[in-house]
């Protein structure tokens, strides 16, 4: 095979890299190096580049110059070989950051966000609302569930006082590799009915795929979003089918293994139909044990005063 195809090589840099992004001025990619983890300057400074027009990657911090092919078999750990036939047999790498813009953006006029949203991890969006009795009753909701200070928490959590459907309700944004928001639920505070609302006219996106520890071998596949802020590489789909947007995004990590985490179906029977649901679909689910009396992780993290729940908890017990 010649030269390797540009759309192959960006699979491998956004799954692998850290922290991702194109740099349009001289169309060239930039990000954290997962070689060297930026020495100390992690989550500082982004010194590693990828070079379209040469095919090259170079990082600045390791002073180090890789072929594309080179650095995927060291960063990727994958053959020239195995890259070929993936290559020749597998087109899911091409366009991918087109296909899933297009998936993502059925309706282009629709902000990202609810209509005036809050930050309510800003200090000073907070403090001007300081006597706002929704944006009070949002911040209680979220400090009694641990969600502000979880192990797998999200950047951001918002609140609208204004937008006409999601008004005065908790919103959790789901970004994506290159954490932009790409979609969004909001959550009632005070349980009336809808629970919960997604965004209109855009299909679901992996919530929390941003978090994503490459190099750590397991995905775990909550249906809600805060359970999964509980556990390292949670994430959450909102529904038991994958959409294509969530499809696309889960197969850039192809070689980790997935475990679906439902609720316990001690208390809630609908769990029991979803367990055999994803099981008669070969999928591997989480086993809650006898001794296990809550209803889903983020009441285990509540009642138990924990911010994190060892992955190895739903390793050892699967179906």
């Amino acid at each position: 095979m010649s030269k390797i195809p540009t759309q192959y090589v960006l699979n491998k840099f956004y799954s692998y890299s850290i922290d991702p992004c194109h740099r349009k001025h001289d169309n060239t990619y930039n990000a954290a190096c997962p070689v060297c983890k930026e020495g100390k300057s992690l989550g500082k400074k982004k010194r590693l580049f990828f070079y379209p027009e040469s095919n090259t990657i170079h990082c600045f911090n390791c002073s180090k110059t890789w072929s594309a092919y080179s650095w995927i078999t060291s960063v990727c750990g994958l053959s020239k070989d195995e890259m070929d036939c993936e290559i020749l047999n597998n087109d899911n790498y091409i366009n991918i950051d087109y296909r899933l813009s297009e998936l993502t953006n059925k309706r282009r006029d629709l902000p990202d966000l609810p209509v005036d949203s809050i930050n309510l991890f800003d200090s000073s969006q907070i403090s001007y609302y300081d006597d706002n009795k929704f944006v009070k009753s949002a911040l209680k909701y979220v400090k009694e569930r641990k969600i502000d200070v979880c192990i797998n928490k999200c950047n951001s959590l918002y609140i609208s006082l204004t937008d006409f459907i999601h008004k005065n309700r908790l919103c959790i944004p789901f970004l994506d590799r290159n954490r932009k928001v790409c979609f969004y639920q909001t959550r009632s505070l005070d349980n009336t009915v809808p629970k919960y609302l997604s965004k209109s006219g855009y299909d679901k996106t992996v919530f929390n795929i941003n978090n994503l520890d490459s190099e750590f071998p397991y995905i775990f596949i909550f249906e809600g979003p805060i359970d999964s802020m509980f556990v390292k590489n949670g994430v959450a789909v909102a529904g038991l089918s994958l959409t294509k947007a969530q499809s696309l995004q889960l197969s850039e990590f192809p070689l980790h293994k997935r475990i679906w985490v439902l609720d316990n179906p001690k208390f809630d029977e609908s769990a029991k139909n979803k367990i055999h649901q994803l099981l008669n679909n070969n999928e591997i689910v989480f086993k809650w044990t006898p001794d296990m009396s809550y209803k889903d992780f983020n009441e285990m993290a509540m009642f138990e005063d924990i911010v994190e729940i060892p992955s190895q908890t739903i390793i050892s017990s699967v179906y």
